[in-house]
């Protein structure tokens, strides 16, 4: 038991030191951004146009937007249908990895973390996934991979005082991936799975949400509660200071949080078919809001294992889980077909 208990602080005091460090790198990147003079005055007009909205709507594909055509491999770009102020983001990337199958096997969606800069782990998790039967399609996150602006760390501007810009993102993300998907569908697909990291299972949780193509989600460390992440987050001491010199405290957030908070949503697939897992000593996702959650939603699979919010232990395990939790999707060669719809890598990623 001694040495059980020895180990354990071992693993927490290096989990601690790794996330002090990172989170100390995501701190100084917040504070080379500061806020325009006018950034309350914006934020007013967007609560405004929102207050009354249903948030279905701030992820609809609109209209007029034509959908691309899908690769058979490689990579696939068009322009996003919600574009920001930097150019260079403004264009969805998805990276395609086919099985032998074809894209009428099932098709998992790999979302990296927040600052997330290699993707040599989540081209190797592709691999097993096709090993297994499975495609897989790599999303590039905003301002992340190919639409990180010049000058710029990976991310950078992905999340930070600047709400808006990350609510933007966030919107970008979603209507992309459903895109996506509705795409695969047309190609023959079935069975469409989104698997996600920190930052990553974010976006897949609200994909989630908004897009009933989605069978199976896998969410590791995901940031679910976005009050908590920007006022109580030891990786948002920067961002907090940049909202607060411009007047804005956390009462004046809260209610368009709802927009991007998964944990104010409620997932269209069945709870059976989502798997959550947290990080012991994890500070920006902790285990409760993350094993509540996983109650709310229906009682979805929840499991935790010593480790912070960086580090490599999570993705090999939420990757054995979901093939004994769901043994007949992992099947390699299976002939699947889909059930009735009911109403982090091996890179290193900071959040």
């Amino acid at each position: 038991m001694k040495s059980r208990t020895l180990l354990s602080r071992l693993d927490e005091a290096r989990a601690t030191a790794l996330d002090f460090v990172s989170f100390g790198f995501v701190n100084l990147l917040h504070a080379r951004h500061p806020l325009p003079p006018d950034f309350r005055a914006q934020w007013d007009r967007f609560t405004a146009e929102w207050a009354d909205r249903p948030v279905e709507d701030f992820y609809r594909i609109p209209d007029n937007f034509v959908p691309p055509e899908l690769p058979e491999r490689g990579r696939l770009l068009f322009p996003s249908p919600y574009p920001g102020e930097h150019e260079p983001n403004n264009r969805a990337a998805f990276d395609f990895f086919p099985c032998r199958q074809g894209w009428a096997a099932p098709t998992m969606i790999l979302a990296h973390g927040l600052m997330s800069v290699s993707d040599i782990g989540y081209r190797l998790w592709a691999r097993r996934l096709n090993s297994r039967g499975w495609n897989a399609v790599f999303v590039h996150l905003p301002y992340h991979y190919s639409r990180r602006l010049p000058w710029h760390f990976h991310g950078e501007l992905c999340i930070g005082g600047h709400l808006l810009r990350s609510a933007a993102g966030i919107r970008q993300s979603v209507v992309e991936c459903r895109i996506v998907l509705q795409q695969l569908q047309k190609k023959g697909g079935q069975l469409f799975g989104g698997w996600g990291t920190s930052y990553g299972g974010w976006m897949m949780a609200l994909l989630g949400c908004f897009e009933p193509l989605l069978q199976r989600m896998v969410l590791v460390e995901p940031i679910l509660h976005i009050d908590n992440a920007i006022w109580r987050s030891p990786s948002s001491v920067s961002l907090r200071a940049a909202l607060r010199r411009v007047g804005l405290g956390p009462g004046d957030t809260a209610g368009s949080m709802r927009l991007v908070c998964p944990a104010s949503q409620k997932p269209l697939l069945a709870p059976e078919h989502i798997l959550m897992l947290a990080g012991e000593f994890d500070r920006i996702a902790p285990p409760a809001e993350i094993e509540e959650l996983a109650r709310l939603w229906g009682g979805a699979h929840y499991a935790c294992f010593p480790q912070g919010h960086v580090g490599y232990t999570l993705m090999p395990e939420s990757f054995r889980m979901v093939q004994e939790l769901w043994p007949s999707d992992f099947a390699s060669g299976t002939s699947f077909t889909a059930p009735v719809q009911e109403s982090k890598s091996d890179a290193l990623d900071l959040a």
